[in-house]
């Protein structure tokens, strides 16, 4: 069955990779890359997850995954996130979703300089729509099984109401870690948290079990009243197992969970059979459900809207914290001269890094240490913003410099597929080289352009590394399109590549 007679059987729709105008990188996990873009004919915002391979795919690969794709768009509930088609096409595969601009949970729990408060009425609503969702999928005829679920895919829309996503890609997710490079042997450390002890050992194939989401729910169900990343005290996923395995699980004490959480010690129970050693023990959603409906009573209305509306207030407040309140234009130019200074001075450290607000991850990568890292540094460079810098003497006004920053990037991605169709080889040989001996590529982003199986889909991928990298980068791609005279992109922006070592010495000469 090709994808055309799979979208019509399913009433699944295909969209063309050309519709997904403005492509911007969102975050990168193991099973994918998550990007936004807008939809060219719909004029909205959606959410687009990329499945990494580094060889093309066998028809019946493709198949399995494709059937997947059809029983999720089946997945209609309040509280799942919407799958709206599947892009498929030669050089790229991707589930196309509703965009959620509030980002996920993770980050509304763990982002405390954002999200200070959080109302106990609130995550409680948060909890229940969670098991809500859940439940409907292991109600489905046959049942659907998460298998990942952690706060990384409960995402959340304009009104902080649950989105459950990446559910039931089993075959997606089992695709690309069959073709990752890691020769580690434990699953991802950012979803071991999450996975009871009977799936620790991977040579053994488990039989498939709602016991698995439950036991999920019981940890993310910590995590929501805590606000405490579990096994944080460890830094090594072997520790996290070894542990569990031993029948360990988070601290229930106040230390962790603090006295006044509403329903504490009903809580607690329904945790802590959440999370038994043996699966048999673990109650079902449904179980879960009932014993949750007494509770949300207790909770009026009225308070969930507040706490809703603190959260929003909050969030306008960080956003704008550090805006300069002039012409609009210019104010996003000094935003983006703020995230190039911070990218090339600490791009090695950091490079992965979403230049996103919103991490849209179905897979988050990013520690939470790291987070904290980069908050920091970009606070301090927010405040280097607003004044001027003194290079060798000389002052920088960074406000009148700022109209020439993200020109490069912006007419790359306004061009972007007329780039992938009209760059030659020699062209991308020249633009990777440039990138290597300036710094300005990593070895192993440099290995997955390089291994992409035809031009295109290299160009694609090196664009791709554009939108994460920043202006400097983007400029090499310019200046080396220009050299080559490809004619047919006229006009080229004007623009001065500038080195590496010029934008770090802006550091270096400079202390916050």
């Amino acid at each position: 069955m090709n994808v055309d007679e799979l979208a019509i059987s399913s009433s699944l729709p295909t969209i063309p990779y050309y519709k997904l105008a403005d492509l911007r990188f969102l975050s990168r996990g193991a099973s994918g890359t998550v990007y936004s873009a807008r939809h060219s004919d719909w004029r909205v915002q959606v959410a687009v997850k990329h499945l990494h391979f580094q060889t093309p795919l066998q028809e019946s690969e493709i198949s399995d995954i494709l059937r997947e794709a059809k029983i999720l768009h089946k997945a209609r509930f309040s509280y799942i996130l919407p799958i709206l088609g599947i892009c498929y096409e030669p050089e790229f595969l991707g589930i196309v979703t509703e965009y959620m601009n509030n980002g996920s949970l993770n980050e509304l729990l763990h982002r405390k300089n954002d999200y200070p408060e959080i109302a106990w009425a609130l995550r409680f609503r948060i909890l229940h729509e969670i098991a809500l969702g859940v439940n409907y999928l292991h109600n489905m005829n046959p049942p659907l099984l998460h298998h990942d679920l952690k706060t990384q895919n409960i995402l959340l829309d304009n009104e902080f109401h649950v989105k459950i996503a990446d559910f039931g890609l089993s075959k997606w997710r089992q695709m690309s870690l069959s073709q990752s490079r890691s020769t580690v042997s434990t699953p991802e450390g950012g979803t071991i948290i999450y996975m009871p002890p009977e799936n620790y050992d991977l040579s053994q194939k488990s039989r498939a079990s709602i016991k698995h989401d439950i036991y999920s729910f019981a940890i993310i169900m910590w995590e929501v009243l805590s606000r405490k990343q579990p096994f944080e005290e460890f830094i090594n996923p072997l520790q996290i197992m070894y542990s569990v395995s031993k029948g360990n699980r988070p601290d229930t004490g106040k230390e962790s969970l603090p006295l006044d959480i509403p329903h504490r010690a009903g809580m607690i129970s329904l945790i802590e059979s959440g999370w038994a050693q043996n699966p048999d023990e673990r109650p079902s959603f449904l179980k879960c459900l009932i014993e949750f409906e007494p509770v949300m009573r207790t909770f009026e209305d009225i308070s969930i809207l507040e706490a809703v509306l603190q959260l929003k207030k909050t969030k306008e407040s960080c956003g704008t914290q550090f805006t300069v309140r002039t012409d609009p234009e210019i104010a996003r130019s000094v935003s983006t001269a703020q995230d190039n200074l911070f990218s090339s001075a600490q791009n090695q450290e950091y490079s992965t890094l979403p230049h996103s607000a919103v991490n849209h991850s179905w897979d988050g990568n990013i520690s939470l240490v790291q987070r904290a890292k980069f908050c920091s540094h970009q606070t301090a460079c927010s405040s280097a913003v607003i004044q001027p810098l003194t290079v060798e003497g000389n002052s920088v006004d960074l406000l009148s410099e700022s109209h020439g920053n993200g020109i490069a990037q912006h007419w790359i991605q306004s061009k972007r597929e007329d780039i992938v169709n009209q760059m030659t080889e020699a062209c991308l040989n020249q633009c990777l080289d440039a990138l290597l001996s300036k710094d300005l590529l990593m070895k192993e982003d440099y290995e997955l352009i390089s291994t992409k199986p035809t031009r295109t889909s290299k160009v694609r991928q090196m664009l791709d590394t554009s939108d994460i990298q920043g202006e400097e980068f983007a400029k090499i791609i310019v200046q080396k399109l220009k050299d080559n005279r490809q004619l047919g992109l006229q006009p080229y922006p004007e623009i001065s590549v500038v080195s590496r070592g010029t934008s770090l010495n802006l550091f270096q000469n400079k202390s916050f």
